[in-house]
């Protein structure tokens, strides 16, 4: 299990009719390591733990406020929070920073979607801090649903904050966008996986900008290996572990007994990345980078398989 923090709910907040903050603080130790890009993972059940960007925090880490959008039609953790009652208690782990700020002396533009735009706001406020010149696109489909636009506005970023309806401005040219920049300007985007691609692409086409990006949604995607058992050894025991076709690393070890670090179970999140020692890896997750990927030494246990028909793990 993940290593954890008590924090109780303060304060409950509506943001939109769907999107609410919860903000939480800690109980003893204090929240450590917040920075913009940020998440924390919310313990709501033995085998129920969701991760939430963290939009506003204290410097003393006596507490962080993360946004929810309540999916009735999801896994069942926004359903959870938005039902949690000020007063209650809940387990908080990380935090872990997927999405940190990398740029050095490039032009910054930030780019949020719907409620992607949580990790988006932290970014604008430690800019703005630091003093950087940076640009920001809030898009959402109609103003109703733009839930962090009061606070956008409170930053007073001027020309430099762009809000986009797409009810009443229609669709985003996003070649138009980034032919408008600096062809070395760092895009940081995070929301749907169709806005990823689509700014992605934009990109390539243009042969412009350098895009970084988080996801919230896993991505489906046309697998050239199928799923097919294997064997992973431990490598503290040789203990050997069959997984088979229809089961999960993360699965297989818990089945035996074995306590991992996890938490979306969707290859989102890099809590349950595990080192391998030996093995070929058919990486399926949305967290490594190529590079990480290239080096065959680690993997997302809750969704990547092997090639191999063994691998090794660091266990």
């Amino acid at each position: 299990m993940i290593d954890t923090v008590r924090g109780r709910l303060v304060k409950k907040e509506p943001l939109s009719s769907d999107i609410c903050s919860f903000t939480f603080e800690s109980i003893g130790s204090g929240f450590t390591g917040l920075e913009a890009g940020s998440h924390v993972d919310v313990v709501l059940g033995p085998e129920l733990i969701r991760n939430y960007s963290v939009w506003e925090w204290g410097e003393g880490g006596d507490y962080l406020s993360v946004a929810v959008k309540r999916e009735d039609d999801g896994r069942g953790g926004s359903i959870a929070m938005h039902e949690l009652a000020v007063g209650a208690e809940v387990k908080l782990g990380g935090p872990r920073n997927n999405f940190p700020i990398v740029s050095d002396s490039q032009p910054i533009v930030l780019i949020g979607g719907g409620i992607g735009i949580t990790p988006i706001y932290a970014m604008a406020c430690a800019l703005q801090q630091a003093g950087r010149d940076f640009e920001v696109y809030y898009l959402v489909r109609s103003h109703e649903m733009a839930a962090f636009d009061p606070m956008f506005k409170k930053l007073e970023l001027g020309d430099c904050y762009h809000l986009h309806c797409d009810d009443t401005d229609g669709f985003v040219d996003f070649g138009d966008l980034i032919g408008a920049h600096p062809a070395e300007t760092h895009y940081y985007v995070c929301g749907p996986e169709a806005l990823l691609e689509i700014i992605r692409k934009a990109s390539a086409d243009h042969e412009r900008g350098t895009v970084f990006f988080e996801r919230f949604s896993p991505v489906n995607e046309e697998r050239s290996n199928p799923n097919s058992a294997f064997e992973v050894i431990i490598h503290s025991s040789q203990e050997i572990i069959r997984v088979m076709e229809d089961q999960s690393i993360l699965s297989a070890l818990r089945d035996r007994g074995y306590t991992v670090d996890f938490s979306c179970s969707n290859g989102l999140c890099g809590s349950c990345i595990t080192d391998v020692l030996e093995g070929e890896i058919d990486h399926r997750d949305s967290v490594l980078d190529d590079e990480e990927r290239d080096s065959g030494d680690c993997m997302c246990i809750c969704v990547s398989r092997a090639i191999s028909g063994r691998l090794v793990l660091d266990l």
